[in-house]
């Protein structure tokens, strides 16, 4: 079976909610991935039990926004690990967040990464990629001429990068969750198994990686796995796309009623293509053509030309017209 709603990460599932419904969840949604991208990128920095469940709590005090009490439980650790570099940037983050004059600990101890930052703050991106690409054998930046390719769509130039920080720092786990998102965005969908299930031994309850992870098993047709994977995300954070993606999943796997179900429920408080879309399939799948004809006619309204819509639309409305 072909989901071409999957082509790439930009035209899919998450192209809808990203472009539609994005604001209205990004917040919850996003919050504790940027926080655990931005202030604690490594959940392996702590080299025992007690310091990893300060970390946690610290994390947990960052998603609410009580960075001073996050503050305390980093300071229990470096009384812990006075040494430990990685946890000291963490800490420098937290006070780069509450205070913004206070520099980088990264780009002040690493003079290319800061000249680099400096072009980028400046517009001159040129400078900026020459910059990252004289030192081949940095991590960061390797890491972050990574990121500028993957958010500017150089899908294939962004899996390198990603590739060649891993094997320089295979215990930064945020690099696993970039390439992932590479790998899905070029139909690479095994490999992104693969990423994730490493990403996710690094983070057991991150709910976006069990999203994209069951996003690329549907690619495949792996609809028990997809499923398996969107319940776990939901659990841990129940939020719009999720069960926007849970209803399309329910949608392959050929339960349509419940589908529909959750598609009227998600319809009420968000009008996106992708939800009239496959209320409409469920529609048609269920031989009630004339619903299936209104709610396609509705997604094609807000969609951005999709040729296969419209290619079902017109077959339903010949049937139809025969009739």
């Amino acid at each position: 079976m072909l989901f071409d709603i999957f082509h790439n990460y930009k035209d899919n599932i998450f192209e809808g909610l990203y472009h539609h419904i994005f604001e209205l969840c990004y917040n919850k949604v996003m919050k504790k991935l940027i926080l655990l991208c931005l202030i604690f990128p490594c959940l392996s920095v702590c080299a025992n039990e007690m310091t990893e469940d300060y970390l946690d709590i610290a994390t947990n005090y960052c998603i609410y926004g009580k960075y001073d009490d996050a503050k305390n439980y980093i300071d229990k650790i470096l009384q812990i690990e006075p040494n430990n570099t990685d946890v000291a940037e963490l800490k420098n983050t937290l006070l780069r967040i509450t205070n913004p004059t206070i520099q980088s600990y990264l780009t002040t101890t690493n003079q290319n990464i800061n000249q680099a930052y400096t072009y980028r703050k400046a517009g001159n991106r040129t400078g900026e990629l020459q910059t990252l690409m004289s030192t081949p054998n940095d991590f960061w930046a390797n890491y972050f001429l990574a990121q500028y390719y993957r958010e500017n769509n150089d899908f294939q130039n962004a899996i390198t990068y990603y590739q060649k920080a891993i094997e320089l720092k295979p215990n930064y786990s945020q690099s696993y969750l970039g390439l992932a998102q590479s790998y899905i965005s070029t139909n690479q969908f095994q490999n992104a198994i693969e990423t994730l299930d490493k990403y996710l031994t690094y983070n057991k309850n991150s709910d976006i990686a069990f999203a994209l992870r069951a996003q690329a098993n549907l690619n495949l047709n792996y609809i028990i796995e997809a499923e398996e994977d969107i319940q776990k995300a939901i659990n841990i954070d129940e939020n719009i796309s999720y069960l926007l993606l849970e209803a399309i999943i329910l949608y392959y796997k050929g339960n349509y009623d419940l589908s529909r179900e959750k598609l009227n429920i998600l319809s009420r408080n968000v009008q996106t293509s992708e939800v009239y879309k496959y209320i409409g399939l469920c529609d048609y799948a269920q031989n009630d053509y004339k619903n299936a004809l209104l709610n396609l006619d509705k997604a094609i309204i807000l969609s951005d030309d999709d040729k296969q819509l419209i290619s079902t639309y017109n077959s339903i409305k010949m049937m139809l017209d025969k009739k």
